[in-house]
């Protein structure tokens, strides 16, 4: 079982809260990252807008999709959004491969 980092990034003046992730994103460590989105989510006063930096991401299974997908459509729900940024082009390959190409900030994935 892999271990997963989330370490708190903001982004300068935005207004978003930044996250980065390091390690794989699976069945084994997305329980993590669901729970922590969904107190930041509930927590955040207004509409959340959450970018998630995935460039130190070794890894992503269906599990860990699901779990970003459900997240988005609660800061949706909410008048807010969540973002993949930096997306290795792996990764960014296998999301768009599942059909999950909404999570994908393609500005600033590393593949365009």
């Amino acid at each position: 079982m892999g271990e997963l980092a989330i370490v708190l990034r903001n982004p300068p003046g935005d207004g978003s809260t930044g996250l980065g992730i390091a390690g794989p994103l699976t069945h084994g460590t997305t329980p993590a990252l669901r729970d922590h989105l969904r107190r930041l989510i509930d927590t955040t006063t207004g509409a959340p807008c959450i970018l998630l930096d995935m460039s130190c991401c070794t890894g992503i299974d269906v599990d860990g999709l699901l779990a970003l997908a459900v997240a988005q459509h609660a800061a949706r729900l909410r008048s807010g959004d969540l973002r993949l940024t930096r997306t290795p082009a792996l990764i960014a390959r296998q999301i768009r491969q599942h059909n999950f190409d909404h999570l994908l900030d393609d500005s600033t994935s590393d593949e365009n």
